[in-house]
C-alpha cells in the first residue's frame, strides 16, 4: 500500500492489523476497520463499476449506505456469493473477494461501453418499439436483452450460512446513534424506560464522533470530545441496549419494526464457520424515535457521474475517520458552509485544496474566514458547468453567475390559473378557461400549509370515513 495515500493514523483504524483482500482478481491490502471502499481508495483504485444502461465508468461517491455507484459482487461464484453489495458497507476481512458488476470482459475495458457512444439513438424504452419486428426474431432479441439486464449474478445453490431471529420488546426504540439519537436514548434510559438504540455503523456517534474543529463546540468543548463523554455515560446505563451493524428494514403499524443485525460479516472466513451470519430482529416498541440524521445531496451539472466526483462529506469521512486521501488535488463545489468544514480538515492534514467554487455571492461565517486564512482560493458566484476525463476526473469547467437571467433561472415556476371553471356553460363561451403562468422570482416563499393525514386501520376506505378537518369545513 502506498504510504502517501494514507494521512496520519486514525484512532478508528487499527494500522497494526494488516488485511489482504482481492478486488477484480488482484490482491490489495488495507487495515482492520477499513471498508472495501476506503481500502480501494487507499490503493488508488477509483474505477469500481459501470452504469446500468450506458456502461459509463463509475467510482465511489459516498461513504455510507447511500452509495449509488460502488455496488459489487462478493465471494464470486461460490455458494456464499452475494450480488449488489455496497462497497461502502463491506468491512474488509482476511479472504474477502469482491468484483465489479455489469461489465465484460473487465471494468477497465467494457464492451458495453459502446452503448455510451450510441446513447443518442438509445433513448429510454427504445427496446419496446425497436424489437417488435420481425416477430419471429423475438426469441433471439430476448436472449440478448435478458443477459444485459440486471447488475450482479444471483446464487445458483442454497445459501449455506446460518440465520436467526429474535423478538424484542422495549419502551423506547431509537433508530440512529448520532448525537440526537444518543441524547434521546440517554434521556429515556435515565427515566427508567427500557431503551434500545440501533445504528448501521460499526460504532455509535455518527459524523460528530470524528468532528474535530473549534468551529463546532458544545458546552465549550470540541464536539467530538463532548460526545465521547456522553457515549461513555450511555454505556454505563443498565436498562439500555446498544446494537451496531444493525439496519431497520421495515416500520409497520403499532410500532412493530423489523431490523437486520449483522453478526459475522466483518469476520475472516475461518472465524465465521458455524456462526450465525445475520439475525432478524422483530421489535415491538411503545415509542419510536427516528434519529437517522441527514444525507448530503449532490449538486447537478453536466457529467457529474465521473469517477473522482464525490460528496464533500464523504471526502471528509475518508480523511478523518479512515485516514485515507481521496485525491491529491481537490476542488470543492458548494452552495453552503458544510463543504468548508471538509476543506479545512483536508488542508490541516496537508492535502491540497486548489479551489472552492461557491454558488453564493458571499458569506461572512467564521468557518469561511478560517478557510480564507489558509490561503484557499474561493470563486464566489461561480458554478460548475461540465467535467472532463473518462475513467477518472481530470478537470472541471466553471463559469460565473453574473447575469440577471442566470440568477432568475434558479427560481422559475409554472402555475395554472383557473379563469372560467366556476362559471356556467353560457358564461364560459368564448372565454379563456385556464392560463399557464411562467413566473421568475428572486425569492420564493412557500406557505402552503399542511394537510391532515388519515389514521391507519382495517377497512379505513369505506364510504363515510372522512378526515376530521373535512367534516369541520363542510359544517362551518
Amino acid at each position: 500500500m502506498s504510504k502517501n495515500l494514507r494521512v496520519k493514523a486514525s484512532q478508528f483504524i487499527d494500522e497494526t492489523s494488516r488485511v489482504s483482500f482481492k478486488f477484480n482478481g488482484k490482491i490489495y491490502y488495507g487495515f482492520k476497520g477499513d471498508t472495501l471502499a476506503s481500502a480501494l481508495i487507499a490503493n488508488d483504485v477509483h474505477l469500481v463499476g459501470r452504469s446500468f444502461k450506458y456502461h459509463r465508468p463509475r467510482g465511489i461517491m459516498t461513504a455510507g449506505s447511500e452509495e449509488p455507484n460502488a455496488i459489487v459482487q462478493v465471494n464470486g461464484d461460490t455458494a456464499y456469493t452475494e450480488p449488489n453489495v455496497r462497497a461502502t458497507e463491506i468491512e474488509i476481512y482476511e479472504g474477502l473477494e469482491a468484483s465489479s458488476q455489469n461489465c465484460w470482459p473487465s471494468v477497465q475495458f467494457d464492451v458495453g461501453g459502446i452503448n455510451n457512444i450510441l446513447s443518442p439513438v438509445l433513448p429510454a424504452g427504445f427496446y419496446y418499439k425497436t424489437f417488435m419486428w420481425p416477430a419471429s426474431f423475438w426469441e433471439k432479441y430476448e436472449y440478448v436483452i435478458r443477459h444485459s439486464a440486471g447488475l450482479g449474478k444471483s446464487p445458483k445453490v442454497a445459501d449455506p450460512d446460518i440465520y436467526d431471529h429474535r423478538y424484542i420488546h422495549c419502551d423506547v426504540l431509537v433508530i440512529g446513534a448520532g448525537i440526537a439519537g444518543i441524547m434521546a436514548a440517554k434521556t429515556a434510559a435515565k427515566n427508567n424506560l427500557k431503551t434500545l438504540i440501533l445504528d448501521e455503523k460499526t460504532e455509535i456517534g455518527g459524523t460528530t464522533i470524528y468532528q474535530n474543529s473549534n468551529n463546532f463546540k458544545i458546552n465549550n468543548k470540541i464536539s467530538s470530545d463532548w460526545l465521547n463523554n456522553e457515549i461513555n455515560e450511555l454505556k454505563k446505563l443498565d436498562n439500555l441496549e446498544i446494537k451496531t451493524r444493525t439496519s431497520v428494514a421495515a416500520y409497520h403499524g403499532y410500532n412493530y419494526l423489523l431490523a437486520r443485525e449483522n453478526l459475522t460479516d466483518h469476520l475472516s472466513k475461518s472465524k465465521k464457520q458455524d456462526k450465525i451470519r445475520q439475525r432478524l430482529l422483530k421489535i415491538r416498541a411503545k415509542k419510536v424515535v427516528v434519529a437517522t440524521g441527514s444525507l448530503e445531496r449532490p449538486l447537478i451539472f453536466d457529467n457529474n457521474d465521473r469517477p473522482g466526483i464525490m460528496l464533500s462529506s464523504a471526502v471528509k469521512k475518508y480523511a478523518d475517520y479512515y485516514g485515507v486521501i481521496c485525491g491529491k488535488k481537490n476542488v470543492f463545489f458548494t452552495n453552503n458552509d458544510s463543504a468548508y468544514e471538509s476543506v479545512i480538515s483536508l488542508s490541516k492534514k496537508g492535502i491540497k485544496v486548489k479551489a472552492i467554487i461557491d454558488i453564493r455571492e458571499k458569506s461572512e461565517s467564521s468557518i469561511i474566514k478560517e478557510a480564507e486564512s489558509l490561503g484557499i482560493k474561493i470563486y464566489w458566484s461561480h458554478t460548475v458547468v461540465d467535467t472532463h476525463g473518462y475513467k477518472k476526473l481530470n478537470n472541471v469547467e466553471i463559469k460565473t453567475r453574473t447575469s440577471v437571467a442566470a440568477y432568475h433561472c434558479y427560481n422559475y415556476l409554472l402555475a395554472r390559473e383557473n379563469l372560467t371553471d366556476h362559471l356556467s356553460k353560457n358564461e364560459k363561451k368564448g372565454k379563456i378557461r385556464q392560463r399557464l403562468l411562467k413566473i421568475r422570482a428572486k425569492k420564493v416563499i412557500v406557505a402552503t400549509g399542511s394537510l391532515e393525514r388519515p389514521l391507519i386501520f382495517d377497512n379505513n376506505d369505506r364510504p363515510g370515513i372522512m378526515l376530521s378537518s373535512a367534516v369541520k369545513k363542510y359544517a362551518d
